[in-house]
């Protein structure tokens, strides 16, 4: 499964307070890609969530209660993340779940989910590479790239995921350049 032909795309990861209907984005890293697939913008907020986050979450993340207390609500940055995925296809490794946290923040912040046509790598990973283990972690080994530490970033997770989309597509992984200025510690 690819993109169609002059598709530009938003690869992007949520972190979250927990799993749950009830549960809130932390943090979204987005990177847009170009038609050819390359990277040319990077997205990287964190949000006060309204609620604690289960320990399990944070343990994953490693953003703090009080560290997250202390940021915008996501509806301060919606505007923005919506322009940010105006006219792309959104793309995510496990898309589902990604999806129905940051629509829910998008509903939260009375507005409409700022794209239309939407990409998973995890279903397409699993069309590729049938039999194998598919998590973000798993695919990304598969093709020599890793996180650069145990705690998940939204922003590093969504690079790999373009590293992946790019792999799905006959592309050679590259240097995605990622510009965080962002100290989330």
């Amino acid at each position: 499964m690819r993109l169609p032909p002059g598709t530009e795309a938003v690869v992007f990861d949520t972190e979250t307070t927990g799993c749950t209907a009830e549960d809130r984005v932390v943090s979204l890293g987005a990177v847009r890609l170009d038609e050819a697939l390359d990277p040319v913008a990077t997205l990287h907020l964190v949000f006060a969530p309204g609620r604690r986050c289960h320990p399990g979450a944070a343990r994953v993340h490693g953003m703090s209660d009080r560290f997250l207390a202390r940021q915008p609500a996501f509806a301060t940055h919606a505007a923005e993340i919506a322009a940010f995925f105006a006219g792309a296809v959104a793309c995510a490794h496990n898309l589902a779940f990604d999806r129905r946290m940051l629509g829910a923040e998008f509903g939260r912040a009375g507005l409409p989910r700022p794209w239309t046509a939407e990409y998973c790598t995890l279903r397409a990973w699993r069309r590729h590479r049938p039999g194998e283990r598919a998590g973000l972690d798993a695919a990304t080994a598969a093709v020599g790239l890793r996180r650069a530490s145990a705690l998940h970033g939204a922003l590093e997770d969504a690079a790999l995921a373009a590293q992946l989309l790019r792999v799905l597509h006959g592309m050679p992984t590259g240097p995605m350049r990622l510009h965080d200025p962002t100290n989330l510690r």
